[in-house]
């Protein structure tokens, strides 16, 4: 079932591109944190399957509803960038050396910077 915080939302969500709205906007309008906005916006995405898209550059930057698959498509684009980069993080943490002595390792001129070769 949809919260009243949700409805409140997406009544404010614009369909388009073109009529992106940022989330210091919805945040003022809603009295509520940016920080709770992007939660509501998760929400609706993931458990009611709103297609919310978040652009975080060019000129149609903020958040809105796909009316077209290539507006949603623009959302799905960094989200996969953002996977793998975590992906790449997640590996670099499993096969970080644990160690006490950072700082001096470090500017002792290791070639590597502690990291390993995958």
């Amino acid at each position: 079932m949809i919260t009243n915080e949700e409805l409140d939302l997406l009544r404010l969500l614009p369909y388009g591109a073109d009529n992106a709205v940022p989330t210091a906007y919805l945040s003022s309008i809603t009295n509520t944190s940016q920080r709770n906005v992007r939660t509501i916006i998760r929400s609706l995405v993931i458990k009611h399957g709103v297609p919310i898209v978040g652009e975080r550059t060019g000129s149609k930057r903020g958040y809105y509803i796909a009316t077209n698959s290539e507006e949603r498509d623009r959302a799905i684009a960094p989200l996969k960038a953002e996977i793998k980069r975590l992906a790449h993080r997640q590996v670099a943490l499993e096969f970080a050396e644990i160690r006490t002595d950072w700082l001096e390792y470090l500017t002792k001129g290791d070639q590597n910077n502690g990291r390993s070769n995958f």
